[in-house]
């Protein structure tokens, strides 16, 4: 059984997350878990400068190949019907409420009245219709296509309600649905800044910024702010020195413990740690030999020492995975040490699928963490006789060559995504794990009667895919954020895609 790692306290600034403090907001439908530092008045003109090297590789909606987008838009500029609060529970969001039939096959939703778009044009249920359908529609490259396409039509039955009729029924639709962004009817522009949500889209400079500003229009709670900046960095020396020296209000994700020494025991700073659902993985293109071996899979993680990577890498903090379910989703099994380090066996496996002087190219994208994953990686694999080879590339030809072209061996990527053990239910997604069995598990879960029986089917697809090792799943983020101390209403945990800013205040 693999446990978290203890290490000693950060010191007198780490913020202790023992529970989620809960902020209200109002018809927004949100909550927030507060990183504390002010207790005094907040300054609601306040403008929030925000770091992060997580920079979108483009505004495309919907498209799950680049997180930077949903963090920086999702829920700020672009709404769904629903939305994935902080904690990870569904809220209604332009829907204000809906209606589900007793066989489970139709879904009436009622829209928020008095919404407007940032353009000032009102929110109508054919917008909602066209934005679904798009979503499902042949030329979409949403991450969730595959979950959408149980709604069989959309159907504006007056301007403020919305039917789904479903082939099926669907446990996970209201989930499903956060990921639709609505834009009005006809806008066929993926990367349109046109939202609903309270905050509007002034500039993107690529390498450098996003800025978004209130919307005076919002039909929710206003933002408690002036507006935000996300400011984009390569390294984390750069990003933390900018925090050090006041140019930035908050840092969005620490990535090595090495950099927090610099904020401890300082009062002008606020460390929170929370839980995440950042998964690091191996990838590999499982429909292509001789990753289409499930034995060759299995040998590729036994020969990892996960433990060293992850202490390497965090120091204590962090869990070694064995799947890719984190222990927040009801279906988590601890699977680590399913294929725990074991050389011996590896070869063993190796052999008896008749594979020897394997060499296996890798593309990544470089960092200091990457970087660190991929040496221990290259000993390890050495040591059964696997030769590694590194493809360094940058972000936008990860999306095009792994993501949309499946033109890769391996590949190492970091997902933030919650709920995404599903996508090995699907054979199209990049790394072509295809295995029926899990695809009806899936499908069964997702019409199940009752929330049991869907534990229990997502339970079997979480040990199936852990046990046939369809990628080597290293170990589980943890989420470090550093603050000046008068900056609080961020949340601390991160389990969903987007990283919502209304409720982060500077106090005086």
């Amino acid at each position: 059984m693999s446990s978290r790692r203890s290490r000693a306290p950060l010191g007198a600034a780490l913020v202790a997350v023992a529970a989620l403090a809960l902020a209200a907001c109002g018809t927004g439908g949100t909550s927030s878990a507060d990183g504390s530092g002010s207790t005094g008045a907040t300054d609601a003109s306040a403008e929030i400068v925000i770091g992060s090297t997580n920079e979108p590789t483009g505004l495309v909606r919907n498209v799950g190949g680049s997180s930077g987008v949903s963090q920086t838009m999702t829920r700020n500029v672009y709404e769904g019907l629903t939305s994935v609060d902080v904690d990870g529970t569904v809220i209604p969001t332009l829907a204000e409420s809906w209606d589900v039939s007793e066989d489970g096959l139709t879904y009436t939703f009622h829209l928020q009245p008095d919404v407007t778009f940032h353009d000032g044009s009102p929110l109508t249920a054919a917008d909602v219709v066209w934005s679904i359908t798009e979503a499902i529609g042949p030329e979409s490259k949403s991450a969730r296509k595959s979950d959408l396409l149980v709604i069989q039509q959309a159907t504006a039955v007056d301007d403020a309600t919305v039917q789904l009729d479903l082939s099926r029924p669907s446990q996970g639709l209201t989930f499903y649905l956060a990921s639709v962004t609505v834009v009005r009817d006809g806008d066929t522009e993926l990367t349109s800044d046109n939202g609903t949500g309270p905050y509007r889209f002034v500039e993107w400079v690529q390498g450098d910024h996003l800025t978004i500003e209130p919307y005076d229009g919002y039909w929710g709670e206003p933002a408690q702010n002036g507006g935000v900046t996300f400011r984009f960095f390569q390294d984390t020396t750069a990003l933390n020195n900018a925090l050090l020296t006041g140019d930035l209000d908050l840092v969005i994700a620490e990535d090595s413990p090495d950099q927090l020494v610099q904020f401890e025991d300082n009062p002008d700073f606020t460390i929170t740690e929370g839980t995440s659902t950042t998964k690091q993985i191996w990838a590999f293109n499982d429909r292509e030999a001789p990753f289409s071996d499930v034995r060759v899979r299995q040998a590729l993680y036994k020969a990892i020492d996960r433990e060293a990577i992850l202490s390497a890498v965090w120091d204590g903090y962090g869990q070694v995975i064995g799947s890719m379910v984190p222990p927040t989703d009801p279906w988590y099994v601890d699977q680590a040490d399913v294929h725990g380090y074991d050389p011996d066996a590896a070869e063993a496996l190796l052999a008896e699928a008749g594979v020897s002087d394997l060499s296996i190219s890798v593309d990544y994208i470089p960092d200091g963490t990457t970087d660190a994953i991929l040496a221990l990686l290259t000993k390890d694999l050495a040591a059964v006789g696997v030769t590694l080879t590194p493809n360094p590339i940058d972000d936008a030809t990860w999306y095009q060559k792994v993501y949309t072209d499946h033109d890769f061996s391996t590949t190492l990527m970091g997902h933030v995504n919650p709920r995404d053990v599903l996508w090995y239910a699907n054979p199209d997604f990049y790394w072509g794990y295809d295995n029926p069995q899990v695809q009806e598990w899936v499908t069964a879960a997702d019409q199940a009667s009752t929330e049991a029986e869907q534990v229990e089917l997502l339970t079997q697809v979480n040990e199936t895919i852990g046990e046939e090792a369809a990628s080597a799943w290293l170990y589980l983020d943890p989420q470090i954020r550093v603050a000046r101390s008068d900056i609080s209403g961020f949340p601390v945990d991160q389990v969903t895609e987007s990283f919502y800013v209304a409720d982060i205040v500077r106090g005086s």
